[in-house]
């Protein structure tokens, strides 16, 4: 009898220990840990779940609007809807988020209420607009906001059902926002990290925009931030603009950024392709990766800050 009941006691102990690692499983993931089940879905998967979820459709009007249509009860707010539009290319808020109070109207405009899974989609070759909305809505605290693996094109590709009718939602109250130190940087942050041994800055502009060779978005001075290395977006997509699948990611990021809990920070033109590498990072398990929102365009245009020229950092 004593032995079956110590028995007893064991089984009872390994239940309560799995029960102990289920519950920190459990607030992980509540507390927004980034892995590419909870970052990315399937086009299949958004077939079976379509009534379940808000979808927002990134892309512009004119393709939402367009011939081939959009994903049905989707609605379209294409990455300016969410940024600070005053001004011109250059100055320090141009393009930025908005700021917290103006973006909750916004998101609450949408249908948006911080609790609704949302699922945000665009299209290949469009600089990642999806995953800079999903940036923002994670750094507002939406942390089950996900991207449409693939967008547009992976769903037609599933034979998902189109829609040429303008679907709205009902206006809702998104909760105030204070939006998540760990996802962005400012112009001033990386001025002061410029030279700090345990930050990386990362350009993910393609090699000729990084070295000056190109201004194809019209940046004032060509080149790129001083010790900034060169990790061109598409390293991370596969050639359907899919993410790199778990293994493949790991492989193309681990050599080149050995340590995962490091400061890496990232920059494109505008902060939009850099948003979509910083969430590819942060799903590989880089918990510190941020995104340099204003980036190369506002850097350029100030004239305290010092650029470089060439392939080299």
């Amino acid at each position: 009898m004593k032995s079956n009941g110590t028995h007893k006691h064991a089984i009872l102990a390994t239940i309560l220990a799995i029960a102990a690692l289920f519950s920190l499983a459990t607030c992980a993931l509540a507390e927004g840990t980034e892995t590419p089940l909870s970052y990315v879905v399937t086009a299949e998967w958004l077939k079976a779940n379509l009534g379940k979820v808000l979808v927002v459709d990134a892309r512009a009007q004119a393709l939402y609007k367009g011939q081939q249509g959009h994903i049905p009860g989707s609605v379209n707010a294409e990455p300016s809807y969410f940024a600070n539009m005053a001004g011109k290319a250059g100055d320090p808020k141009w393009h930025t988020v908005a700021d917290p109070a103006t973006l909750a109207k916004k998101l609450g405009a949408l249908g948006i209420d911080g609790k609704k899974e949302v699922i945000v989609y665009g299209d290949g070759g469009d600089w990642g607009n999806a995953a800079w909305v999903v940036w923002i809505l994670r750094m507002s605290g939406d942390k089950s906001a996900k991207i449409l693996d693939g967008g547009w094109t992976a769903w037609r590709a599933a034979g998902g059902k189109t829609s040429n009718t303008t679907h709205t939602n009902k206006a809702v109250t998104h909760p105030p926002i204070k939006f998540d130190e760990n996802y962005t940087v400012t112009t001033e942050w990386i001025k002061e990290h410029l030279n700090d041994p345990a930050v990386r800055i990362v350009d993910v502009r393609s090699d000729k925009e990084y070295s000056g060779e190109i201004r194809p978005f019209g940046e004032r001075r060509p080149g790129h931030i001083p010790g900034a290395i060169n990790f061109p977006m598409d390293r991370v997509l596969t050639k359907d603009f899919k993410i790199l699948p778990e293994a493949e990611l790991q492989a193309a990021l681990t050599p080149n950024f050995p340590d995962k809990n490091q400061v890496i920070v990232l920059y494109d033109t505008a902060g939009v392709r850099s948003a979509f590498v910083t969430m590819a990072f942060r799903l590989a398990g880089y918990p510190n990766a941020r995104n340099y929102d204003p980036s190369y365009q506002v850097w350029c245009a100030d004239s305290t800050t010092e650029i470089r020229q060439g392939p080299n950092p």
